[in-house]
């Protein structure tokens, strides 16, 4: 086979925007193109993604990049019937699972759907991508009892679907759960696929068959998923006493199911965009007896009551039960609990599963991509920042106490090498940042009396972190500390999970409203500076008449067209044949007849034409200007009642001056015009904040402070409730504005919702940034506020930004539609460090009104 599919990067790239790539996903399409590139025919790799990170997504990009390549023929390979539907679903527009942004539009055939006269049709549409969903079952070569459609003549095509493949020399196969087709009993499997001799085989799994690890062209396994941040946090979870009875830990996980349920029924009620969906339990058992012994314990009457709210998923289950799994996340679903023993391997990527319940010890093998990875995908895309939302609690069969001594092995397996990069916080206090030990030196067994909760954290950002700074344009200068980490897992006790949850559910049913009794007329209105370039109103007056004349006198010369006679000749060529030959007379030519335009009618026109120009106003005064200019143009010209124009001359000198003059009104510099416009802020509205708020008084340095964490106890504010880039600049502030001493009548932080925005120049590049704060002093002057650390106020950007803001300042303050009095004030950590209240900030700041 000849088919090539040479690396496209810029391809890569815009897939990657279209379909909105998380970045492994984007990196590994990335690793199969450069491999497509370099790989011979018949070529099979690998790409290793952990669960719940986005295969579907990766096939999608492949499918969107092989379009691109010219490929029209690409096979979908499903280890069971569950994938395979949701695979249909993912490539019909107008299905809720439809991969948005997918750009080749494919033509699905399914087994279901190959004698269809449309079918038939595509396949002879070399333009068309076609994408053949099949279960590799199905792909197997027929015995004399059994006849498999995918090998039955097809009326159209005249062969089967399966031969019709294997003739197709751009044909590539994309095997989902690729480790499916390399277990002992899959030969035939193996077979299947080989026989179609496809271009390339690209198989996505999350846990690779031993003899396919020198395939893998990408590796991003869970244990880097859960380090980055990309799905939920893992809670294991222990009892403090010693009780492990059957009854007792499905007690306590249906208890933790209900208290999630609870905050999820909150964030969706406070969210309306984001659906409620019911909370699930996964059980994993043993044995298909102990399965079904935990399934009747659930539905009992003193745990669920219901057999309904519990599905059963066994190898002696129906097709049904599997089926079920995969509308778990869907609105309306009435199941509870799912449970299953731990053989089960087919995939099912729902996002509800909140709790896992193990019948056995912590081992290795529970914290696999099929068991944990199980619950661990977001439900809302992203964290959301409760932290009842954002976690899977493992229900672990050992006691708090075995957890924290096995801390150290656990750790290693749901962090694999990061593990070294984490500290440890005891029982952590939300939006407090505590002193951290390194993991991997924590006195596990020595840890404080009472200790209940146990905080992993790894350096950095979480992927998904709701509150992550944007991309272009950020003020990163609030890293006092290490404020940048998130959790990567969490160890705790039962009681300790459901205080969490108590708390969690009861900030997501607390509204947070303005404080209106603040000195501060609501609604807002800011003032947003507009910036226009124009130009100074041109007048044919000021066009100079000795320049008009000049130009004039290159149209002096008006050469009349002139006609040349023309001779013909006859002769005979070679052959005896007569020939007519046409050539120019020499000293033949004789001036052409011209018609002149009478001498008033080439004025009029002129000045006609220079009133028509644009911009020009019809005034007495523009006209006798016009007028005035067409006599300097025909005087230059030697234009006379006796030497008229003819026609065509008139009409290039006209277009000729014409043209001059709206060079003229177009050369003149553009002027800077600012205008001011009123944005009004409507009553603040409510609002909701997802993370429990800490008291702002227990952070007393920025060792303790936690950027962006919600902070109460802010009486002066617009909010009680605020977040904070840096301590040392706007938690300190904010701090100070609050003093008696401060005469301040009332602040606002500035945020996503306050429409206050400074335009200003990084270089060329014209830029939009967000201040700290507006403040209100006692005499009603409204005062953006900004602090900035010590060595950021020499910076480039920020004397920009400062020099932006005075201008803003000043254009508001001339505006005769702004009735209030504006200021700015920019101040480093170090004032704001030795200022004891808002005059001694302001005096020492850089204030500017």
């Amino acid at each position: 086979m000849s088919f090539d599919l040479p690396y496209d990067e810029h391809a890569v790239e815009n897939i990657t925007y279209m379909l909105d790539l998380r970045d492994p996903n984007r990196d590994a399409l990335d690793a199969i193109a450069r491999a497509l590139d370099e790989a011979e025919p018949g070529v099979e790799m690998v790409a290793d993604l952990a669960t719940g990170v986005g295969k579907t997504y990766i096939a999608g990009g492949l499918l969107d990049y092989l379009w691109g390549q010219g490929v029209r023929n690409v096979v979908i390979v499903a280890p069971g019937s569950t994938i395979l539907r949701k695979t249909v679903d993912n490539l019909t527009p107008g299905h809720p699972k439809y991969l948005r942004g997918l750009q080749c539009d494919p033509f699905v055939v399914t087994l279901d759907t190959v004698e269809r006269g449309e079918v038939g049709a595509a396949l002879e549409d070399e333009s068309r991508l076609k994408v053949f969903v099949f279960t590799v079952q199905s792909l197997l070569r027929p015995n004399k009892d059994d006849k498999r459609r995918a090998h039955s003549p097809h009326e159209t095509v005249g062969q089967g679907i399966y031969e019709y493949l294997q003739g197709r020399e751009d044909l590539v196969v994309i095997a989902d759960e690729h480790h499916v087709y390399y277990s002992k009993t899959a030969k035939k499997f193996r077979a299947a696929l080989d026989d179609l001799e496809p271009r390339a085989t690209v198989g996505l799994t999350a846990t690779p068959h031993e003899h396919t690890r020198d395939k893998v062209v990408f590796r991003y396994p869970l244990v880097d998923a859960i380090a980055d941040g990309w799905v939920k946090i893992p809670v294991l979870v222990g009892r403090q006493d010693k009780v492990t009875d059957t009854r007792t830990r499905l007690s306590d996980a249906l208890t933790l199911l209900d208290a999630k349920r609870a905050a999820v029924r909150a964030y969706t009620g406070k969210f309306p965009r984001k659906k409620y969906v019911e909370p699930v339990l996964f059980v994993v058992t043993q044995t298909i007896d102990q399965a079904n012994e935990y399934r009747d314990i659930l539905a009992g009457p003193d745990m669920l009551g219901d057999p309904a709210q519990v599905l059963l998923v066994t190898s002696e289950e129906p097709d049904s039960a599997l089926a079920a799994l995969d509308g778990l996340d869907q609105p309306g679903n009435k199941v509870r609990a799912v449970v299953s023993v731990d053989m089960l391997r087919e995939g099912w990527d729902v996002k509800n599963i909140y709790v896992i319940a193990a019948v056995r010890s912590l081992e290795s093998e529970l914290l696999t991509e099929q068991i944990l990875g199980r619950g661990l995908r977001l439900p809302f895309g992203e964290r959301t920042g409760n932290p009842m939302l954002d976690t899977v609690e493992v229900l672990s069969h050992d006691s708090f106490t075995d957890l924290l001594r096995r801390a150290k092995s656990l750790l290693e397996q749901t962090l694999g090498q990061r593990h070294d990069e984490a500290t440890v916080e005891v029982n952590p206090q939300p939006g407090v940042r505590q002193a951290a030990t390194n993991a991997d030196t924590t006195d596990w067994a020595g840890l404080p009396a009472g200790t209940e909760q146990v905080e992993v954290n790894l350096p950095g950002r979480a992927a998904t972190d709701p509150n992550q700074y944007a991309l272009f344009d950020t003020d990163e200068d609030g890293l006092d500390g290490d404020a940048t980490r998130h959790t990567g897992m969490g160890i705790a006790t039962v009681d300790a999970r459901l205080q969490t949850a108590q708390e969690s559910e009861q900030t997501l049913v607390t509204t947070l409203t303005p404080n209106r009794k603040l000195e501060i007329r609501l609604p807002l209105l800011l003032p947003k500076v507009v910036t226009k370039w124009v130009r100074d109103p041109f007048s044919l007056t000021q066009v100079n008449q000795l320049n008009v004349e000049a130009l004039g006198r290159k149209f002096v010369d008006d050469n009349a067209p002139t006609l040349t006679r023309k001779a013909l000749d006859a002769h005979r060529d070679t052959e005896g044949e007569a020939r007519v030959v046409i050539r120019d007379e020499d000293g033949s030519n004789l001036q052409a007849a011209t018609l002149p335009i009478p001498f008033d009618n080439i004025e009029t026109d002129l000045t006609t034409r220079l009133l028509r120009t644009n911009g020009i106003e019809q005034t007495v005064t523009e006209a006798n200007a016009a007028q005035a200019i067409a006599k300097a143009f025909l005087v230059g010209a030697g234009v006379t009642v006796d030497t008229p124009w003819r026609v065509e001359h008139g009409r290039l000198a006209t277009t000729a001056l014409t043209e001059y003059i709206s060079t003229l009104q177009t050369s003149s510099p553009a002027r800077e015009v600012r205008e001011v416009e009123h944005v009004r802020w409507p009553d603040p509205a409510d609002r909701t904040e997802p993370r429990p708020p800490a008291d702002r008084h227990v952070v007393t340095n920025s060792k303790t402070f936690v950027r962006g964490y919600p902070y109460s106890g802010w009486d002066k504010c617009l909010y009680d409730v605020n977040g904070f880039d840096a301590y040392g600049t706007e938690f300190s502030l904010a701090t100070i504005l609050e003093k008696p001493r401060s005469k301040v009548r009332a602040y606002v932080r500035i945020d996503d919702h306050v429409p206050l925005r400074i335009t200003y120049m990084a270089g060329a590049v014209q830029r939009t940034y967000e201040p700290d704060f507006i403040v209100v002093d006692e005499h009603g002057t409204y005062w953006i506020v900004e602090g900035k650390r010590d060595d950021q106020m020499t910076d480039p950007v920020v004397i920009a930004k400062r020099d932006a803001a005075r201008e803003w300042v000043n254009t508001v303050n001339a505006s005769a539609d702004v009735t209030d009095r504006w200021g700015y004030l920019l101040a480093s950590e170090s004032v704001i460090g030795n200022a004891t209240h808002w005059d001694a900030i302001k005096n020492a700041g850089q204030a500017h009104t």
